[in-house]
């Protein structure tokens, strides 16, 4: 039994179809939203197993214009300035992203700027903790939990909501045209 009766049952099945696949698409896209979560969790961790730690200090903030945050590369940030007349939808707020300058364990004086920016940033001055790569001590890191391992948790939330809104939108369409 159709439920509107101008629809003929060749739109009814294309409908249902269509609607599969989308609920399909979603469970696909979860799955790789943890897929790539877990690389990253996998080598963040291997990276902190092969780093050295150190103490720095804020010596600058870098600023740019994001609407949200920041994850560039430690050589810059894209800046997303809203221009006028232009559509983007949010408007654009200052983000900052913390220049660090530590000394490794061989005396060696390092500067880096931080791959998160962010709306609140340590401020100019403050001690913080860093992890660098002894290797190339140029790859390091604020050594904070949400900086080290938040973006890949979020990520991996992401997926799993997108996997189960998914999986119960299937088994709902499943029920229904049973």
């Amino acid at each position: 039994m159709l439920l509107n009766p101008s629809i003929s049952a060749t739109q009814h099945a294309l409908f249902r179809i269509a609607a599969r696949v989308l609920v399909i698409a979603m469970i696909v896209m979860g799955i790789g939203f943890c897929i790539g979560a877990g690389v990253v969790l996998w080598r963040t961790n291997a990276w902190i197993a092969t780093s050295a730690t150190a103490s720095g200090t804020v010596i600058a903030q870098a600023k740019s214009m994001s609407s949200g945050f920041s994850a560039g590369s430690s050589a810059g940030s894209t800046s997303m300035a809203q221009r006028p007349g232009s559509t983007m939808g949010t408007p654009s707020r200052p983000t900052r992203a913390e220049i660090v300058e530590f000394t490794t364990a061989d005396g060696a004086r390092i500067e880096f700027r931080s791959k998160i920016g962010s709306s609140d940033p340590f401020p100019v001055g403050a001690s913080v903790p860093v992890r660098y790569n002894p290797a190339d001590p140029t790859d390091a890191s604020i050594d904070t939990w949400f900086r080290l391992w938040g973006f890949s948790f979020v990520f991996l939330a992401v997926g799993l909501v997108e996997m189960a809104v998914g999986v119960v939108f299937l088994a709902v369409a499943r029920r229904v045209s049973a």
